[in-house]
């Protein structure tokens, strides 16, 4: 399937060990279209990557991103995961193996399962997963849901569509912004964003095209990195919700409530057990 890209203006090229040349552009900020990272307040820096505080809304981003259409070639999800994997690994050999064998701490609360979540306030029909991957997880959606998917992954893209072919929902290869333009206004009854604003270029545009493909009263749980933690505000520089260039936006409490506000989608649920000051991620229920 063709896809096409947005050709934002290029600033430089990254040259990468594990990815090769890569075309970098900068971003303005993505909440409110405001200045470039040149005179945004830099927070935390890696290479070329310059996490900045919006000088007009806050709003905290990374200010230089991959060209879009490498970011589907080079930089796929599959790719980018077993990099970032290897680099915390070498850098930091004892925390990064302190944390992995203390993995039980992230269980002193019960994990949110987002299906269920989807189950307990989507009503029965189509429902999309915004950066499906292979279908693993929409897949595990009940009967009257139909399960549907949005994956700029080719190779994770074709899998969903094999592993859902006895069921009816659609795969789309492209952007999540295009490929939410593929569906009719008020079609689905709910939306699953796990793990995926945090990755969009233009988050407040698709949160929009979301707003129109929902149906009257249709829900989104939406997970991010909380940028807001306590532990962010520790570890500093090494705080796991680091991801470069794949994480482009990090998100608190208040800049995901204004961001979904903004997009024309209401808050349904966000109480303090979804963003807890101690998690690293934080948890959101928006409705049409």
């Amino acid at each position: 399937m063709d896809v096409s890209f947005p050709a934002p203006p290029l600033a430089q090229s990254w040259q990468s060990e594990a990815f090769g040349d890569i075309s970098v552009h900068v971003r303005g900020c993505p909440l409110c279209g405001g200045v470039t990272p040149e005179t945004g307040k830099e927070r935390y820096c890696r290479d070329i990557w310059r996490v900045v505080d919006c000088r007009d809304c806050g709003f905290v981003y990374l200010g230089k991103a991959p060209d879009y259409a490498e970011m589907f070639e080079k930089l796929a999800w599959e790719k980018s995961s077993k990099v970032e994997e290897q680099r915390r690994e070498t850098e930091r050999a004892f925390g990064y193996k302190l944390s992995k064998k203390t993995r039980a701490r992230l269980h002193l609360f019960p994990r949110k399962d987002i299906v269920e979540l989807i189950s307990r306030y989507a009503a029965p029909g189509p429902v999309v997963d915004l950066g499906c991957g292979d279908g693993a997880q929409v897949a595990n959606l009940g009967p009257e849901y139909i399960p549907c998917g949005i994956e700029i992954s080719g190779e994770l893209a074709d899998r969903a569509r094999a592993r859902l072919t006895t069921r009816k929902g659609t795969i789309v290869t492209a952007p999540s912004l295009l490929g939410l333009k593929k569906f009719p206004d008020a079609y689905f009854t709910g939306a699953l964003l796990r793990s995926y604003l945090e990755h969009e270029a233009a988050p407040l545009p698709v949160l929009q095209e979301l707003a129109r493909t929902l149906a009257p009263g249709g829900i989104a749980v939406i997970k991010v990195p909380n940028y807001g933690s306590l532990n962010r505000r520790v570890m500093g520089a090494r705080w796991c919700g680091f991801r470069f260039p794949d994480h482009l936006n990090y998100f608190t409490p208040k800049s995901l409530r204004q961001v979904v506000e903004i997009a024309g989608l209401k808050v349904r649920r966000f109480g303090i057990m979804d963003r807890l000051p101690t998690g690293d991620n934080m948890w959101m229920i928006v409705a049409k």
